[in-house]
């Protein structure tokens, strides 16, 4: 037995030690999450790259691999197949019922930047609004892409029809090119402010002398009406250059929301971490790139409708009272009401067992002083009117405990004096005889 009992004791200890080294000392392999973030010159992808950076050194658990995706409709399909953990997609890009939303990243704006009077002086025409556009060749993004798709909403809104537009769908760089060889004298972009081609394109076109003009999309508001998804916001005067200033007003667009989106089979811990060190280190991914200051909880503007992550959720709702925290004066209420019904019932089976006590002493009593008169006595018909008594005080005491008048324990006691009475006077009578 001593070594059986010694084995078991050595089991529990090495399952003890094995336990801890599990827990607390062994080397995790992070968890890797690929995102799909874009083109790799886009504003998400430099962003993902920098938060994949500020991973490294905040976070020991997840780590970001971040690839390039021609479009949203892609990434989202990706995702659904499970060749990336997640994406950076437009917030009307339509998803899978496996994507959730992590977290809300930036405002793509919608831009028609044009020429300042064209810059060419044997053209006298100028663009002042969206409806200026049919005059003169227009560079827009390529066929397919939700770019495209966006430069077309706003025509469709604007009632211009497609016919009359000189359009040339090309690629960015193949538009700056158009743009500043003055073959055409307007672009379409769909970008943050801070997009390094807008400021290179913007920057370039300073360069050569080429003043540029930022077209209102003044009905961004009706816009929305039709397409939710849209937000009216405004390019504040001198965004871009505080000295010519440009723009040299205040100019109200479109903006459509960028996200970050992951799939509901990723894992929940990891997704956490994930947001956590986005929200929690905020200043070294500001100094990395000020984009990043948009990046904000998405249940503020409720910008789709996809549903929230698990991950990401726990993350957000960290400070939520409990259930419990919530309705902490209802739950006390009730406990006290609870705890109050308790002691009233305990008060009354106190109470009944305390009756049930003395009416088995009153019984006792009754018994005790049959006894004393049995042994006072010599008249043997007294003796047996005594006998006749203990046999109806039995059936009146059967009676009282088969109602609850008395208690088991009391009938016990009183059943051990009754015989000891009866023995009594039973012993007078024969003593008489």
């Amino acid at each position: 037995m001593r070594w059986i009992y010694t084995s078991i004791f050595a089991l529990i200890a090495a399952i003890g030690a094995f336990g801890y080294w599990y827990v607390f000392e062994r080397e995790v392999e992070p968890v890797v999450l690929t995102v799909a973030a874009g083109t790799s010159d886009s504003d998400t992808f430099h962003l993902m790259r920098e938060v994949s950076e500020v991973l490294v050194r905040h976070s020991d658990t997840v780590r970001l691999k971040v690839v390039t995706s021609p479009n949203s409709s892609e990434s989202t399909a990706k995702i659904s197949s499970r060749l990336v953990d997640l994406a950076t997609i437009e917030a009307n890009t339509p998803a899978y019922t496996d994507i959730n939303l992590v977290t809300e990243l930036f405002e793509d704006y919608f831009l028609l930047v044009a020429r300042d009077g064209w810059g060419r002086s044997d053209v006298r025409e100028s663009f002042e609004t969206v409806t200026d556009l049919p005059t003169s060749p227009v560079a827009i993004p390529p066929s397919g892409t939700s770019e495209n798709r966006s430069f077309w909403a706003v025509i469709d809104h604007y009632k211009i029809a497609p016919e009359t537009l000189g359009t040339l769908a090309v690629g960015n760089e193949r538009a700056r090119e158009l743009f500043l060889s003055g073959k055409v004298n307007a672009i379409f972009l769909q970008s943050s402010l801070r997009d390094p081609f807008l400021l290179s394109f913007i920057g370039e076109a300073g360069l050569r002398g080429i003043k540029l003009k930022f077209l209102p999309i003044d009905q961004a508001d009706a816009m929305k009406l039709k397409r939710p998804y849209l937000d009216p916001v405004t390019i504040v005067k001198g965004a871009f250059d505080g000295r010519l200033p440009l723009p040299a007003e205040n100019v109200v667009v479109p903006s459509l929301k960028r996200v970050l989106v992951a799939g509901a089979h990723v894992d929940e811990d990891a997704v956490y971490e994930l947001v956590r060190v986005i929200f929690e280190n905020r200043l070294d991914l500001l100094i990395r790139m000020p984009l990043s200051s948009r990046i904000t909880n998405p249940r503020v503007s409720e910008v789709t409708s996809l549903g929230l992550h698990n991950g990401a959720a726990r993350y957000f709702d960290r400070d939520q009272p409990s259930f419990l925290q919530e309705n902490a004066e209802p739950m006390a209420l009730i406990v006290t009401i609870f705890a109050m019904l308790i002691s009233a019932l305990l008060a009354l089976r106190r109470n009944m067992k305390s009756r049930a006590k003395n009416t088995g002493d009153k019984y006792n009593d009754k018994l005790l002083d049959i006894a004393q008169r049995a042994r006072s006595t010599s008249d043997v018909t007294v003796l047996n009117e005594m006998k006749a008594e203990l046999v109806a005080l039995l059936e009146r005491v059967v009676h009282a405990l088969d109602t609850d008048q008395i208690t088991e324990e009391g009938f016990q006691s009183f059943a051990f004096l009754w015989n000891s009475t009866k023995e009594t006077v039973n012993e007078q009578i024969e003593l008489q005889s």
